[in-house]
C-alpha cells in the first residue's frame, strides 16, 4: 500500500543526496513524472526518479555512487547497466511499492534549468523538453504505461509547449503529423484498462474521471493542439 507522504519523503531525500553532491548535480538531469509534480504541481504522485546522464565518460562512477545512496534507503532488488540505460530498484518496506531511478544514457537534445527546491539547487529539464519527451515516450508505450496519457493530458490541458526538435529526432515526425498520430492510436485502445500503470498514484475521485474521461480528453487535446500548427 502507498503511503505517499512517506514515499515522497525517501523521494526528496534521495534527490537532496545526488544534488548536494558535486560529482553527481552537475551531470544528472531531473525529469519525467516526479519533476513534474515536484516542479509543476502535477495532479497524480509519481514513484520513481528518472534521469539524464549529462555526461557519458562518466557512467561508471554516476552508477556507483547511485548504488551508495539509494541502499542508505532501502533493499537493493535490482542493479543494472545497459547499453543506454542504468537501473536501480530498492524495497523500503515490505508492503510498499518500490523506488525505481533509471538514468537514460542517449542525447536527445534536452535541456536543463537550475532550480530550488526546498533550498538545494536540481538541475530540471525543461518544460517544452519534458513535454516532447513524454509525448514520445507515450507513443511508445500506449496500452502498457497509462500514466503517460494522464500526464500528456495534463500538460496540454495547461498549455505547456513542446519542442518539436525533440520530436523530429526521436521519431523523424513532424509536430503536427506526430500529434496526429499519437491520437489516432489512442483512438484504438479501450478505456478497459486505461487505469493500469496508475494504481495508487491517483485519488478515488480522479480514477473516476479518468475511466470515463482521460482517453477521449486526451484525444480531443491533441486534435486541438495540433489543428493550430502548419
Amino acid at each position: 500500500m502507498l503511503d505517499k507522504a512517506a514515499h515522497k519523503n525517501i523521494l526528496v531525500q534521495i534527490l537532496k543526496d545526488i544534488y548536494t553532491d558535486m560529482s553527481l548535480g552537475p551531470v544528472l538531469g531531473f525529469k519525467g513524472g516526479t519533476a513534474a509534480y515536484l516542479f509543476h504541481n502535477l495532479d497524480r504522485i509519481s514513484v520513481d526518479l528518472d534521469f539524464d546522464l549529462l555526461d557519458s565518460a562518466k557512467a561508471e562512477h554516476i552508477h556507483a555512487e547511485l548504488r551508495k545512496i539509494v541502499s542508505n534507503y532501502g533493499t537493493v532488488k535490482e542493479d543494472r547497466k545497459k547499453r543506454n540505460t542504468i537501473f536501480l530498484m530498492i524495497s523500503y518496506a515490505e508492503k510498499a511499492p518500490n523506488i525505481k531511478i533509471e538514468v537514460n544514457m542517449r542525447d536527445f537534445g534536452s535541456r536543463y534549468e537550475v532550480r530550488p527546491f526546498l533550498g538545494i539547487s536540481m538541475k530540471v529539464m525543461v518544460s517544452e523538453d519534458m513535454f516532447a519527451n513524454k509525448l514520445v515516450a507515450m507513443s511508445e508505450r500506449i496500452g502498457k504505461t497509462n500514466r503517460d496519457i494522464f500526464d500528456v493530458r495534463f500538460f496540454l490541458k495547461n498549455n505547456w509547449p513542446i519542442n518539436e526538435k525533440i520530436i523530429q529526432k526521436r521519431t523523424g515526425k513532424q509536430l503536427k503529423k506526430f500529434l496526429l498520430d499519437c491520437a489516432a492510436s489512442l483512438g484504438k485502445m479501450s478505456d478497459r484498462n486505461i487505469l493500469s500503470g496508475m494504481g495508487e498514484l491517483i485519488d478515488t475521485k480522479q480514477k473516476a474521471w479518468a475511466k470515463a474521461n482521460l482517453r477521449k480528453d486526451a484525444i480531443f487535446l491533441l486534435k486541438a493542439r495540433a489543428e493550430y500548427l502548419e
